[in-house]
């Protein structure tokens, strides 16, 4: 795209950017603002509204109160005033008061006069349905209630404003004769005295109609007694406010809804186009000047340099130069571009040196190298390549491939090898290198090859060393290795039969003698040979024959030592917490000898009397320190017993064990025996 038509392109977007950010800032402002005061305004309309309407129920209340404290009104109930409907009820006194229902009760519910009147038509209609009978206990009659009652009552011919008042003398006396009720009909009529505003309306709904409008369904579920307002905007020409209004009794009754033009969301519609319109063409006129001064200061010029490097590029001359006019970034540019052909000049010199350079390395690096196009084509080779085949350059590059010189089995592999680091797969593994065979001569020789891609092609760069020798001396010694192996592993075999045939030797001496202390040093002695045992036959079955896994050796040692004092798991329970360590048979052997004398001395003595008991062995690491943790819950030591000096067997070897781990021996009683023993893994040491 040419950079006038990119500048167009950026000042259009720009502009349309523009367009979309004040429209989103005016409106966001808008939102936080108009919405505001568009309800703001509504409420105020209608409380306004609301306003009228309960002023006039509060005249009607108290034009009903003047009539029910009226000496005329209290002996016409009575029936001692017959001459009152026509003396003092004449037609006009409806228009006069703005009423439609004048009625009064006696006490007993009777109606001593009722009648409505349209105040459009100017002739009596029928009462109400629902107010041509009472009983004594109706509720509209006030009877003993001095205030009397006020509010909305919905009838069948509609809703209906409603004051009564009880009727007594005029100075206020009782008692009470009767009832007054006047009523106006919340009519149309009636409802636009209400309003204040110009194109308003203001209208009124029954709240358990089932033919509610679509606004008014939708807004009836947000109205209660605890919030009975709200605002709803019908479109982009009108909103309305509704509030729930209860009846005479303080149930809900009808909604009042205030609809009026929304005269501000309008207003601020016609000011955000006319803005947008002044910005468009704002930012049209500053385009078409950024697009006019951009051409004569800049494009012309660029125009001309581009047009002098085309000229270059097709002559393929170097050693011209561009024009440089002025003195500004242009300028800069052609001096730039003019730097860069002197650079592309030396570069191109440097060139030819380097490859004059690397071609003598190439050749004389003293390691075959070879270079291989994408399908492993041999393109070159070296002289030690060479060398190696006993063939001349002309039978090789272009005529023969890497990977058919390799012997068959390796070809599928490290054809896959080169296509994995060519898909980038490894990209940051610098060298690259595999062993592989080839075919060399009627003979197959182990190389080890080093490669990598050759930059801006596909090609491959392979160095490759002779390893045949090295290969051949690497098996030999694996041989041997394996031999020493086998026969290490003879050698704990051997061990552990030895050990165990000594075992069965002391178990058959055991066999001749009565005496229960010597059968007890017998039995001692032989656990004590079947735990060095273990750990020949661990040695043995274990893939690395110069150590052993040290969990594994003490579970197995610890479940015969129980065994062979024929102590049950009901009685002495055991907790092992060793941690997955394996240590060599230097340290093993004292371990295992040490906690089967432990062990063993708690089942002896630690749990006489006791019915159940507990032995504990822990093995821990820190850095290079292990500790080891052997604790019963036993009767403890004697009194007065001294770990480091009776000369008890067992204690003795213990002590002796230690210092042979180099270790540090602590015993503690309480409630029970804890012995911990702190110690390093020794090394092997020579014996020669």
């Amino acid at each position: 795209m040419k950079l006038r038509s990119k500048t167009l392109l950026f000042s259009s977007l720009i502009i349309i950017i523009l367009v979309v950010v004040l429209l989103s800032i005016s409106y966001l402002v808008f939102q936080s603002t108009y919405s505001g005061i568009e309800t703001k305004y509504s409420y105020h309309v209608l409380n306004d509204e609301m306003s009228n309407f309960n002023n006039s129920l509060s005249a009607m209340n108290q034009t009903s109160q003047d009539w029910a404290q009226w000496d005329d009104a209290y002996t016409f109930v009575s029936g001692n005033n017959p001459n009152f409907v026509a003396k003092d009820l004449p037609p006009n006194t409806y228009s006069r008061l703005d009423i439609n229902l004048i009625i009064f009760v006696n006490n007993n519910g009777k109606v001593m006069y009722g009648k409505a009147y349209d105040l459009k038509t100017k002739q009596f209609t029928s009462l109400p349905k629902n107010l041509t009978n009472f009983t004594k206990d109706s509720p509209l009659l006030a009877h003993d209630n001095s205030t009397g009652l006020s509010g909305v009552l919905n009838l069948p011919e509609g809703p209906m404003m409603i004051t009564t008042q009880p009727i007594v003398t005029g100075h206020g006396q009782g008692p009470v004769e009767g009832t007054l009720i006047m009523g106006r009909y919340i009519n149309p009529d009636y409802l636009t005295s209400l309003i204040n505003i110009p194109n308003g309306t203001l209208s009124v709904s029954n709240y358990s109609s089932t033919n509610q409008s679509t606004d008014v369904s939708k807004i009836l579920p947000t109205l209660s007694e605890t919030n009975p307002s709200n605002i709803l905007r019908l479109g982009p020409n009108s909103i309305a406010a509704y509030t729930l209004v209860n009846d005479i009794y303080g149930n809900p009754a009808i909604i009042l809804k205030s609809q009026m033009p929304r005269t501000l969301y309008n207003t601020y519609i016609n000011t955000v186009l006319s803005f947008i319109i002044t910005i468009i063409l704002l930012g049209i006129f500053f385009a078409g000047l950024i697009i006019y001064s951009l051409d004569k200061t800049v494009l012309n010029r660029l125009d001309k340099i581009m047009g002098e490097i085309r000229d270059i590029g097709k002559k393929g001359n170097l050693k011209r130069r561009i024009t440089v006019n002025g003195n500004d970034e242009l300028s800069d540019l052609a001096l730039s571009i003019n730097n860069t052909f002197h650079a592309l000049q030396k570069s191109e010199r440097n060139l030819e040196d380097s490859e004059k350079n690397y071609k003598s390395i190439f050749e004389n690096t003293g390691t075959a190298m070879l270079i291989a196009d994408e399908d492993m084509t041999i393109s070159l080779v070296n002289k030690t390549f060479e060398n190696i085949l006993k063939q001349n350059k002309e039978d090789i590059e272009g005529k023969q491939n890497w990977i058919n010189m390799l012997v068959p089995a390796e070809r599928e592999k490290i054809e896959n090898f080169h296509k994995t680091h060519e898909k980038g797969d490894l990209l940051t593994i610098i060298p690259k290198t595999y062993e592989t065979q080839a075919n060399v001569q009627g003979n197959t020789k182990d190389f080890f090859a080093t490669f990598d891609f050759i930059p801006g092609t596909k090609k491959s760069l392979i160095s490759l060393i002779d390893i045949t020798d090295r290969k051949r001396a690497e098996g030999m010694l694996k041989t041997s290795l394996k031999e020493k192996e086998l026969l290490l592993r003879e050698i704990h075999h051997r061990v552990k039969n030895s050990l165990q045939l000594i075992s069965s030797l002391l178990t058959l001496q055991a066999s001749e003698i009565d005496d229960e202390k010597i059968l007890a040093r017998y039995k001692e002695s032989e656990n004590r040979i079947h735990t060095i045992a273990l750990i020949h036959e661990s040695l043995y079955q274990s893939t690395n024959i110069s150590n052993i896994n040290f969990r594994d050796y003490v579970e197995v040692l610890v479940e015969d030592i129980m065994n062979s004092f024929g102590v049950s798991t009901n009685k002495v329970k055991t907790i092992l917490k060793l941690g997955d360590y394996n240590l060599g048979i230097e340290t093993a052997i004292p371990l295992g000898l040490i906690i089967n004398e432990l062990v063993s001395n708690s089942l002896k003595h630690a749990f006489k009397g006791y019915d159940k008991g507990e032995i504990k062995i822990i093995l821990e690491k820190n850095d290079e320190t292990y500790t080891l943790t052997i604790k019963d819950n036993g009767i403890g030591l004697p009194e007065g017993f001294k770990f480091g000096e009776t000369s008890s067997l067992g204690i003795l070897l213990i002590n002796s064990l230690v210092n042979q781990l180099e270790g540090e021996l602590d015993v503690e009683v309480n409630r029970g025996t804890l012995v911990i023993i702190n110690f390093t893994e020794l090394m092997y040491r020579e014996r020669m």
